[in-house]
Formats: C-alpha cells, structure tokens, sequence
C-alpha cells in the first residue's frame, strides 16, 4: 500500500510580512493567507514594495488541521508538523532587463519559468514511490533519505545559475556587478543552515 498526503490535507500556512509588538502593530501588518502547497502552483505574484528593514521579515505560520490531527480513525498517534526546509529567493529590482537577459526583469522571468515546469511523478520502482526523490518543478527538487523517512528540499543547478547563493563579486575591470537575484537557505534539517 502506498500513500501520499498532500501538506494542504494536514495543514496550512500563513505568512506575515514585518514584527509587531502589539495586537494593533499586528492588524496593520501585511499578512499572506492560506499558502501551503507541494504543487507550489502559482498563486498570483505578492509583491512586497518597502523601504523599510521590517519588509525582510518574514514570519511562517504553519498550522495543523484538527480534522487530521484528531481522527481517531487515521491512526496519527505521534505524527507531528515539522518545517524540515525553507528556501527564499530574492530579486531585487534594478533598471529593468539589459540586452542580454541579466538584469532584474530578466532574471524574474526565468525564475517565473523554472516555476512553473510541471513536477516529476515520483513513482518509482520499488513500493511505488521514487527512493532517489523528485522534482517539485525546474527550480526546487526532493532528495529522499527513506532510513530517516524525510525528503529535504534542494534547489536546482539551474536555479542556482539564475540565483545563486552568493552574490558575484565586482570583477578587475572596475565595472560593478549588481546581482539581482540571490537563493537564500533560511532553514535546513529542521535547523539553521
């Protein structure tokens, strides 16, 4: 037998965009409701325009669904909900896109494109499921650990050419780069990275 949940089936996720010290400071924050998805299907583009240092704040509220967690018929003694991974990327906006697709515009739209590559199946040959892991879509994949029975998300060579981890460095020449568009990893293995 074999089964897969979908995370929208046994929880959802909110993000709130900025701090609060206050229930007040919180009515005004932008909050992002009902996020969570392993389709990571495009759910229109949320733009955050600020100047402020608290725009970069970010806050996930991950929340389980009762109906799920207190079935007494699925049997989910000791399941829990665990943010294993979180990636992010950044694109920052510049003049637009240069002649050769490296500026902001650019590099959005290709980050939009290796979104919206379809996902692998993930059926495998043994016990239906693919051991090795999968593709989510062009920009994130799982790798699969079945002894610990996790999957840990990963970004892709791909992504990483468009965003990579680190920004570029100016080059000798005394012309500025602007890197655009930066992959960040705010949590892996259920821990800082």
């Amino acid at each position: 037998i074999t089964a897969k949940t979908d995370l929208t089936d046994v929880a959802n996720a909110d993000i709130i965009v900025g701090s609060a010290a206050s229930m007040v400071e919180l009515s005004h924050l932008r909050i992002v409701k009902d996020v969570a998805s392993t389709q990571l299907s495009a759910q229109g583009e949320i733009e955050i325009d600020s100047d402020s240092i608290e725009a970069g704040l970010m806050t996930i509220v991950i929340k389980g669904n009762a109906s799920y967690f207190t079935n007494p018929s699925l049997n989910n003694r000791g399941v829990s909900l665990e943010l294993e991974d979180v990636m992010t990327i950044h694109i920052m906006e510049g003049d637009g896109a240069a002649a050769d697709g490296s500026g902001s515009e650019g590099k959005q739209a290709a980050v939009k494109a290796l979104l919206a590559q379809a996902p692998d199946d993930n059926i495998g040959a043994i016990d239906g499921l693919d051991v090795d892991g999968y593709a989510l879509n062009g920009a994130f994949f799982f790798t699969v650990d079945r002894s610990a029975q996790r999957a840990h998300l990963e970004p892709s060579a791909r992504l990483l050419q468009v965003c990579p981890f680190n920004p570029s460095r100016p080059s000798d020449t005394g012309r500025m780069v602007l890197e655009t568009c930066v992959t960040r990893r705010d949590v892996r293995y259920r821990d800082f990275p």
